[in-house]
C-alpha cells in the first residue's frame, strides 16, 4: 500500500505524508436499536488520538481501505464503517432511511472511545457524501468541525425524480450494482470487470420492462424491496421522502469544501444545496470540473481539498486563517476554453441574460418572433426518444455527437446564426415552452449543443420536465437545465433539440396518467410548440 499511496500522492498532488505506519482495527460500533455496526480504523502508530474522519459506506470497507490509508498517513484517524444491511453489518439495507440515527449513534460511540481527542470531520461521495449530509442533519451535527462532500446531495428524491420525472437507467444500475454487492460481497476486481457488460445488458432489459414495477424481478427472483418503494412513492409531495431530506444541514454546516462535475447526474441539486449554506453564511467552497459521475479527476480534487481543510482545521498544517483568505468560494471550469475561472458565489456575479427564441422553420434567434407560429412533433412512448450523453451513473462520455438523436422524426431542431464573437455561457440555464398537447400527462426534453463551423453539433447540457394535468389548454413549461460553464466560440452556432423524453435516462411518460409502476397503456402525444408575441417560447443563458 505504501507504494501505490506514493504513486497517487504525487500523482494527485496530495498534502505531503506525515507518516507511512498505519494500523488497523477493527471496530464493532452497537446502534440504538441493538444492531452492530462493523467498522475498521485507520490510524497513524504515533499518534493514536489524532483528529478522526469518519467515512460511512454502503460499498464495503475494503473498496476504501486505499483512501483511509491516505487520509491516516496525512496525520488523521479514520472509522470507515459499512452501513446497516451492507458488508458484515447487522440489520436490513433501507437506502437513505437509516442514516441519520445511525450517523448520530456512530459519532456518539466514537466521543465514548479513549483514542478520540473530540476533533471530527466527515467525508463521502455519492452515497457516502449522503449518509455525511444525513449526519450532519442529526443531533450529533454540531460536532463536526468540517465536511468535504464529493457528487453527492442532500435528498435522494430530487435524483429520484429529477424534474417530476423517474431516473429510470441510474435507479436501475443502481440497484443491480447494490443487490450484486450485497449478495457477493463485494467480489474481486476481475470478476466486477468481467460482470460489467453482464449488468449493462441486464440494466437495458430491465429498461424496457413494462410495467415498471416487475422491472426488479429482472435482478433479483424475489424483487428489490426499495424498487417497489419507488414505484409506491412516485408522486409529488408524496410524504413518504420527507424523513430523507437532511437540506436543513445547509443551515448550519462547518467548514465544508464540495466538488462536482458538470455532467455528474447530482449537479443541480449539489449547487442547490451550496447556495442554501452560502445564502446561509456558511464557509462553504466548490469545485466544479469537466467531469461525469465517476471520474477519477474529480475524486482526486475531492481528496486534495478536503486533506487540506482537514488539516487546517486540525492544526495539521497551515492554518485556516491563512489559507481560507487565498481559497475562491466558487471555482469552475470553462467548458469549450477549457481554463479555469474563480468566483466569489454561484450563480457568478456580473452575468448577463441572453435569451434565445425558438423562431419557425427552424431557426433560434435574440429577436423575438413577430408572428405566431408552431412547430410539431409526435411522441411515441412504444417507441421511446432515445437518450444520447448527459449525466449518468456510470459516466462514459458526457459530450458526444448528437447528429443521430437530431435525424430523428420524433425532436425538433432550432438553430442560430453563427455567432460574431465568443459567448461564454457561465451559470443557471432555464427555457419557457409553450405546448399543447392532446395529452394532460406528457413530458419535454430540451438539450443546449454547440455547433461547430463543420456542422457537428454536440450536447452541451440538457433540460426535462414531467407534465400533469393543469387544466389549460396552452401550457407554459419552466424547464431547468443542467448549469453550465461554457464557450461558444466566434463561427459557432447555438441549438436547441426539443423532445418528448429521453429513454431510458427517464422513464418513458405513458401519456395515460397510471401510476408510475404500473403504467402499461401507451398514448401517442401530438405535441404542439407554440413562438410568437404571446407565446415567446426561449432558452435563457447567463453569459459573462
Amino acid at each position: 500500500m505504501s507504494l501505490l499511496s506514493r504513486f497517487v500522492g504525487r500523482r494527485w498532488k496530495l498534502p505531503a505524508p506525515i507518516t507511512r505506519d498505519i494500523r488497523v482495527e477493527p471496530l464493532r460500533i452497537p446502534m440504538r436499536d441493538g444492531v452492530t455496526l462493523l467498522a475498521d480504523r485507520y490510524y497513524p502508530r504515533g499518534a493514536p488520538s489524532a483528529p478522526v474522519v469518519l467515512i460511512r459506506s454502503c460499498y464495503g470497507r475494503s473498496a476504501f481501505k486505499f483512501i483511509a490509508t491516505l487520509f491516516a498517513e496525512r496525520g488523521m484517524q479514520v472509522v470507515m464503517q459499512s452501513c446497516r444491511g451492507t458488508f458484515g453489518s447487522e440489520g436490513v439495507f433501507r437506502p437513505f432511511f437509516d442514516e441519520q440515527d445511525d450517523g448520530a449513534d456512530t459519532v456518539e460511540w466514537i466521543e465514548g472511545q479513549p483514542w478520540f481527542s473530540s476533533q471530527l470531520a466527515l467525508w463521502g461521495v455519492s452515497y457516502l457524501g449522503n449518509t455525511a449530509w444525513a449526519t450532519a442533519r442529526s443531533s450529533a451535527g454540531a460536532k463536526i468541525d468540517a465536511l468535504g462532500l464529493h457528487v453527492t446531495l442532500t435528498n435522494f428524491r430530487d435524483r429520484t425524480y429529477a424534474f417530476d420525472g423517474f431516473t429510470l437507467i441510474t435507479c436501475l444500475d443502481w440497484t443491480i450494482m447494490m443487490v450484486n454487492l450485497v449478495r457477493t460481497g463485494g467480489g474481486n476486481l476481475v470478476s466486477r470487470i468481467l460482470g460489467q457488460r453482464k449488468m449493462k445488458a441486464l440494466s437495458q432489459h430491465a429498461a424496457a420492462t413494462i410495467p415498471l414495477r416487475k422491472a426488479d424481478q429482472l435482478i433479483a427472483p424475489d424483487g428489490v424491496s426499495w424498487w417497489q418503494d419507488w414505484m409506491d412513492h412516485a408522486e409529488p409531495g408524496d410524504p413518504w421522502w420527507q424523513q430523507v431530506d437532511y437540506g436543513a444541514a445547509a443551515q448550519s454546516l462547518p467548514p465544508t469544501v464540495m466538488t462536482g462535475g458538470w455532467y455528474d447526474i447530482f449537479l443541480p441539486f449539489q449547487l442547490r444545496d451550496f447556495t442554501n449554506a452560502q445564502q446561509a453564511g456558511r464557509d462553504v467552497r466548490i469545485t466544479i470540473g469537466p467531469w461525469t459521475h465517476p471520474a477519477i479527476p474529480g475524486f482526486a480534487e475531492s481528496l486534495r481539498q478536503s486533506i487540506t481543510l482537514f488539516q487546517e482545521q486540525f492544526g495539521l498544517g497551515l492554518s485556516a486563517s491563512s489559507q481560507t483568505a487565498r481559497r475562491p468560494r466558487v471555482r469552475l471550469f470553462l467548458m469549450g476554453a477549457n481554463e479555469w475561472r474563480e468566483y466569489s458565489s454561484w450563480p457568478p456575479p456580473s452575468r448577463v441574460a441572453h435569451t434565445l427564441y425558438l423562431q419557425p422553420s427552424g431557426r433560434l434567434s435574440l429577436d423575438a418572433p413577430a408572428a405566431e407560429g408552431e412547430s410539431t412533433f409526435d411522441y411515441d412512448p412504444a417507441h421511446p426518444t432515445p437518450a444520447f450523453y448527459g449525466a449518468t451513473l456510470e459516466g462514459g462520455k458526457g459530450s458526444g455527437d448528437m447528429a443521430q438523436l437530431e435525424q430523428r422524426s420524433d425532436v425538433l431542431v432550432f438553430t442560430a446564426e453563427p455567432l460574431a464573437a465568443d459567448v461564454d455561457a457561465i451559470g443557471p440555464v432555464s427555457a419557457q415552452i409553450f405546448l399543447r398537447s392532446n395529452t394532460e400527462h406528457t413530458d419535454l426534453y430540451l438539450c443546449l449543443c454547440d455547433v461547430t463551423r463543420e456542422g457537428r453539433s454536440t450536447n452541451v447540457c440538457d433540460g426535462y420536465r414531467r407534465l400533469r394535468p393543469d387544466g389549460t389548454a396552452t401550457r407554459q413549461v419552466e424547464i431547468e437545465f443542467w448549469p453550465t460553464a461554457y464557450r461558444f466560440r466566434a463561427g459557432h452556432r447555438i441549438r436547441i433539440i426539443v423532445a418528448g423524453g429521453a429513454h431510458p435516462r427517464y422513464a418513458r411518460n405513458p401519456g395515460s396518467g397510471e401510476p408510475l409502476g404500473d403504467a402499461a397503456t401507451m398514448l401517442i402525444a401530438h405535441q404542439h410548440i407554440l413562438h410568437g408575441p404571446q407565446h415567446p417560447s426561449a432558452i435563457r443563458l447567463s453569459a459573462l
